[in-house]
C-alpha cells in the first residue's frame, strides 16, 4: 500500500509505502523518548495504523479515547481532555526524536496542531524548517483562538446548551475500529474459556485466543488482561514444573502493559490483581482487586476474580457479604467460581448445612459436579454428620477423580494453611485416602 503526502513546503506529492511507513514508525517507537512510555507509544501507533488503514478522517478524540484507552461512551466528555493533553506530549516527544537522533531520518512522522491524523514528511531539511515554522504559526492561531473562546465562554456560560449528548450504549461500538470490535469480541470469548480452572485443557486454548485479540489490536487492553490471568493461571496449576517462571514473567509483563494502556479500566486492575496474588503480593492484590470490582460491581468476570482472592486470603467473610452480588450476576456466566468460592467460605466458617445446600443447588442448576466441589460436598457431609453419603462421596471422588493432585493444588492457593488441613483432614475422615500416583 503506498500512501501519498503533500510534500510541505514545496509543490507536488510524495508517495511513501506502507512497509516504509511502518518502518519509521518502528524506529520512533524504539527511540529513547517513546520506549518508555507505553500510552505515548500506544497514541502514536494507533494513530499511524488508522491512517494507513485509511481511516484518517476517522481519527478523532473520542475514537482515541474509546480504542487507546479503552474508555466507555460515558466517560468521553470527561476523557477528550486527556487525549489533547497527550497529543501535546506526542508532538514534543517527535520534535525531540527529530531534532536529535533522528535527525538524518529519511520520513518524518509529524502530528499537526489542531488534529490528530498524522502527516508524513520527506526528511529534508527545508521540511523540517517547514515543520517548525508551521508549529510557530498554528501556535499564534491557538493563542489567538484561546483569547477569543475565552471571551465568547463568559456569553455562553449563562446560556442553556442546546449541545447534543454524545453516543451512548450501541450506537457508540461504530465509533470504534473494526480491529478493536474483533479485538473485543475474541476477548470476550477468552473469558468464557478460563473456568473451570481444573481444567487445564481449556486455558490453553484461552491463551490462544487472547494473543489472537492481541495481534488483531495491538492497543486493546482486554488481550493483554485477558492473556496475564491465563498465564498466572497456568504459573500457579504448574507451580515447580519447567515453564511456570516463564508463565510468570509474561504475565507481569502482560498485566502490567495492560494497566499502563488503561490505568482506570476495571479489567487490567483485576488481571494485576491476580498476577499478583500469584507471587505473593496478597496485599497488593486484594487492594488491586477490591478496586477493580469498585469500578465495576456488575462485571462478572471481575468479581470471580475477586472471589477466588478473597478466598484464599481466608476473607469469609468478604465471600459471604458477597452473596447476593454472587446470585445476580451468576447468569452472566460466573455462576461456578460463585457457587465454589460461597460454598467453601461456609465450610471453612463451620456452616456445614449451608455448604452443603450451596453445592447441591448448583449441581441441581445444571453446574458441573467437578472435584473441587465433590471435595467440599464430601467434607460439608461428614461434619454435618452425614456420614454415609460422605463415604459415598469419596468413593465417588476415588473412582472419578483418582489422581486429582487436590491436597497439593489447594496448598498452592491457600495463603494459610489451615483452611486446607481442615478440608484434606474431613475428607480423610470420610473415606478418600489422596491420589493415586501415576
Amino acid at each position: 500500500m503506498n500512501v501519498s503526502v503533500g510534500n510541505q513546503g514545496q509543490t507536488g506529492t510524495q508517495s511513501f509505502s506502507g512497509e516504509q511507513l511502518r518502518a519509521a514508525l518502528d524506529k520512533v517507537l524504539r527511540s529513547d523518548e517513546f520506549k518508555g512510555s507505553a500510552r505515548m507509544r500506544s497514541f502514536l501507533s494507533y494513530v499511524v495504523t488508522e491512517t494507513l488503514e485509511g481511516r484518517s478522517d476517522e481519527i478523532r478524540a473520542k475514537t482515541i479515547a474509546m480504542d487507546v484507552y479503552g474508555y466507555d461512551a460515558d466517560e468521553l466528555l470527561k476523557r477528550e481532555g486527556v487525549v489533547r493533553v497527550d497529543a501535546g506530549r506526542v508532538r514534543r516527544k517527535l520534535q525531540s526524536y527529530y531534532d536529535g537522533k533522528g535527525i538524518a531520518d529519511e520520513l518524518v512522522i509529524s502530528l499537526p496542531v489542531g488534529g490528530y491524523a498524522p502527516e508524513f514528511l520527506p526528511g529534508s531539511s527545508r521540511s523540517r524548517r517547514s515543520l517548525r515554522g508551521r508549529r510557530r504559526a498554528t501556535a499564534v492561531v491557538i493563542s489567538l483562538s484561546l483569547l477569543i473562546v475565552s471571551i465568547l465562554f463568559g456569553v455562553l456560560i449563562g446560556r442553556n446548551s442546546q449541545s447534543v449528548a454524545p453516543k451512548t450504549g450501541k450506537t457508540a461500538i461504530y465509533d470504534v475500529s473494526p480491529a478493536r470490535v474483533e479485538a473485543m469480541n475474541l476477548s470476550d470469548a477468552g473469558r468464557d474459556l478460563i473456568f473451570p480452572v481444573t481444567d487445564l485443557a481449556r486455558l490453553q486454548p484461552a491463551l490462544l485466543i487472547f494473543k489472537t485479540a492481541i495481534e488483531r489490536d495491538p492497543l486493546y487492553y482486554g488481550g493483554y488482561a485477558g492473556a496475564s490471568q491465563v498465564e498466572t493461571m497456568l504459573a500457579i496449576m504448574q507451580s515447580g514444573k519447567p515453564g511456570s517462571d516463564e508463565f510468570l514473567h509474561a504475565a507481569d509483563k502482560n498485566s502490567a502493559y495492560a494497566l499502563e494502556m488503561a490505568p482506570n479500566a476495571p479489567w487490567p486492575l483485576s488481571a494485576r490483581a491476580w498476577f499478583e496474588f500469584g507471587v505473593g503480593n496478597y496485599d497488593s492484590a486484594v487492594r488491586l482487586s477490591q478496586r477493580a470490582v469498585g469500578l465495576a460491581p456488575d462485571d462478572s468476570h471481575v468479581v470471580e476474580f475477586d472471589a477466588l482472592i478473597s478466598l484464599y486470603t481466608s476473607d469469609f467473610d468478604r465471600v459471604l457479604s458477597q452473596s447476593a452480588r454472587y446470585r445476580t450476576l451468576a447468569p452472566q456466566g460466573g455462576g461456578l467460581v460463585f457457587d465454589n468460592a460461597l460454598g467453601a467460605a461456609q465450610f471453612h466458617t463451620g456452616d456445614y448445612a449451608a455448604a452443603i445446600r450451596t453445592f447441591d443447588e448448583s449441581i441441581s442448576r445444571g453446574g458441573p459436579f467437578g472435584p473441587i466441589s465433590a471435595a467440599y460436598l464430601m467434607a460439608a457431609r461428614l461434619r454435618n454428620g452425614e456420614q454415609a453419603e460422605a463415604q459415598r462421596l469419596a468413593q465417588v471422588f476415588s473412582d472419578t477423580w483418582p489422581s486429582f493432585p487436590l491436597e497439593e493444588l489447594k496448598t498452592r492457593v491457600f495463603v494459610d494453611p489451615q483452611p486446607v488441613q481442615e478440608l484434606i483432614s474431613a475428607m480423610k475422615a470420610a473415606g478418600w485416602s489422596g491420589p493415586v500416583k501415576p
